[in-house]
């Protein structure tokens, strides 16, 4: 049950968005226009959800209660729809009727455990459709918790995240229990933590249930542009897998990593790429007795085995570049991408420079190689840069920045929908080159094929139902 929100700005708006939604549930949210008795009835069917939110709940304006609730019994009469109302101001004698949706909304920043308990016990003794739970989702765990408590309602449960991991909770509603979630337009969501319909076509969150098997790339807010969401819940969809691949973000890995091991749904997880900044934390948290501590992007839970296909996506690079061993090279960086590169350089003359001085030298220990200071570069000729860093992201020209002389041969990480200017400078130069994007799919290819396997070995539960 995915239901499209759509503020209820003017009519013309109303009617160019209910024409391009391919979802068949809808929330109109009234709240939205001061005039909502005006609402074209020409909408409302079965499968509408009529809104009116007072700012209390999280609303757009005040709301007269008494005038809502005349206007919710008028809409229920005639069309046998259903309407939304906060559980904290029901009573029975408002409208006697299933056609609800009762909602508890609780914007703190945790989650109040005793008035959640106490909204589920109020809805399990009220003559409801539906009970929707809207609560702010700060740490993986709290989903742990959110499942047992949607275990306790006697009617299916809606569950709308808010907070931090609030797309989260949304995009794993089915694994948690619920029958259904919220999602939003883009520039027009109605509620914190909204998922858009875009966002949620691009997961294929309308083909979701509790037998998909569960992946994706876990890291920072950039896991929400990965090229990764597109790239394999296509391939996926094509091959027919009940499978996704979604964005975890987190800022705390310990607490991903915690509740990956104490989910009940463990065993539909195939695998996760790793991007910043955990690409070498990841390793540790998994093996402790781990001295080494090189750089991993990619995890496979059923063999708990990591690897690295950054290392592999380098050493294409090397052959597509034709890169010569007795060549200088230039790595600039110091994360855990520029330690790839290193890995991959191993038997190769390479040089390493970062603004992270200390950081960039202990790399170049660790890898046997000379590490030049950031403002000594201009005095060197290297015949390959590979910069692994973000520089170029925002236009930046690492060239002329880096007082850099033009090599022969570039490997540009950052990727964007436009050349970054190192590139457009490889390009007026007739400069041989990688880019970002071409690395990209160079390493997810290897990602693919790891990931396949598993979906493989998981057998029966990986395909469509």
């Amino acid at each position: 049950m995915l239901i499209l929100s759509i503020p209820y700005l003017n009519n013309a708006f109303l009617a160019d968005q209910v024409k391009r939604t391919g979802l068949e549930w809808i929330e109109y949210r009234l709240d939205y226009n001061s005039e909502y008795k005006k609402f074209p009835e020409k909408y409302i069917n079965l499968k509408s959800i009529i809104t009116i939110r007072d700012v209390s709940e999280g609303g757009a304006r005040q709301i007269n209660r008494k005038e809502k609730t005349e206007f919710y019994k008028n809409v229920i009469d005639k069309f046998d729809c259903l309407v939304d109302y906060e559980i904290s101001q029901y009573k029975d004698q408002d409208i006697l009727t299933p056609n609800l949706i009762l909602s508890y909304h609780d914007f703190s920043e945790e989650i109040n455990i005793q008035k959640l308990e106490k909204a589920v016990e109020t809805s399990n003794s009220k003559a409801a459709k539906y009970l929707k739970i809207a609560v702010n989702i700060s740490s993986y765990n709290e989903l742990n918790f959110i499942k047992k408590i949607i275990k306790k309602s006697n009617k299916p449960v809606i569950f709308a995240a808010m907070g931090k991991l609030g797309k989260t909770g949304r995009i794993l509603h089915k694994h948690l229990g619920s029958a259904g979630t919220f999602v939003g337009l883009k520039h027009h969501t109605t509620a914190d933590s909204q998922l858009t319909d875009d966002e949620a076509a691009t997961l294929q969150l309308k083909d979701i249930n509790e037998k998909t098997s569960l992946g994706g790339i876990v890291g920072g807010e950039q896991v929400w542009q990965s090229l990764g969401l597109k790239f394999y819940n296509t391939i996926f969809k094509k091959r027919n897998h009940n499978a996704v691949y979604l964005p975890f973000f987190t800022d705390n890995l310990s607490d991903f990593i915690s509740w990956f091991n104490s989910t009940d749904f463990k065993d539909r997880f195939y695998g996760f790429s790793v991007t910043m900044p955990f690409k070498k934390e990841i390793t540790k948290l998994l093996d402790p007795q781990d001295l080494i501590n090189h750089p991993v992007n990619l995890f496979l839970p059923k063999s708990m085995r990591t690897f690295n296909s950054d290392v592999e996506a380098f050493l294409k690079c090397i052959h597509y570049l034709n890169i010569k061993t007795k060549n200088n090279v230039l790595i600039l960086g110091s994360g855990a991408t520029a330690e790839s590169a290193l890995m991959a350089l191993a038997d190769y003359s390479v040089f390493i420079t970062s603004r992270k001085e200390h950081k960039g030298k202990e790399l170049a220990v660790k890898y046997s190689k000379e590490f030049i200071p950031i403002n000594e570069i201009d005095q060197h000729d290297f015949v390959t840069l590979i910069n692994c860093t973000p520089l170029g992201m925002n236009n930046e020209d690492v060239l002329t920045k880096l007082r850099i002389k033009l090599p022969k041969k570039i490997i540009d990480l950052p990727y964007k929908e436009k050349n970054t200017l190192l590139i457009k400078h490889c390009i007026e130069n007739e400069i041989n080159y990688v880019d970002g994007k071409m690395f990209w799919k160079w390493q997810a290819e290897s990602q693919l094929k790891k990931f396949l396997n598993e979906l493989d070995y998981l057998g029966g539960n990986n395909e469509k139902n």
